[in-house]
């Protein structure tokens, strides 16, 4: 437990190819960044039109076929855990389960004072210790998995990557804001 909240609090950032794959069908992929504290983007590949940015403070949901965006705090997402300051497997987040075998060490989390931001399992290869994918499970049962290729660590990431200023957002009643 030591050792990966260690690991996670000496993350900078992680830049990967991922796969996405949820129980209720759904299939995506595309590139991440994230850089901790609280900046994560999900550049979804087409036909998927979704794009995730947290800036630190907020995530942005953008449909940029819709040109709509859903703003949610970021602390009421389950990678705010990722991405938080200070990681601590003591305070607010119970432990599960802890697996260990073969090479691969996998943690069962659940934020104990939001119950509806759902369970994580951190999955990471040991020695060395590297984050190689996360399952998510919502309130409503559904789990997504997302798995890192090719994943870079601890490697600079632009500004700009958490930036949406450009993005045209159509705001109903108020015409296109860029």
């Amino acid at each position: 437990m030591a050792r990966v909240e260690r690991y996670l609090n000496t993350l900078t950032s992680v830049h990967a190819r991922f796969i996405q794959v949820s129980t209720n069908g759904s299939f995506a992929e595309g590139e991440v960044h994230i850089q901790r504290p609280g900046k994560m983007r999900f550049q979804y590949d087409d036909p998927h039109p979704a794009l995730l940015i947290a800036n630190g403070l907020t995530l942005l949901y953008y449909d940029r076929e819709l040109k709509q965006a859903t703003f949610l705090p970021l602390w009421e997402t389950p990678l705010w855990f990722l991405i938080r300051e200070k990681v601590e497997l003591t305070d607010d987040i119970e432990i599960v389960d802890v697996v260990q075998d073969a090479g691969v060490l996998s943690m069962i989390l659940e934020d104990s004072s939001n119950g509806d931001v759902g369970r994580i399992t951190l999955t990471f290869s040991d020695k060395p210790l590297r984050l190689h994918k996360w399952e998510v499970v919502d309130a409503q049962g559904i789990a997504t998995q997302v798995s890192l290729f090719n994943a870079e660590y601890d490697v600079p990431i632009e500004k700009s990557v958490f930036e949406y200023d450009d993005l045209e957002i159509d705001t109903p009643g108020l015409g296109n804001n860029r």
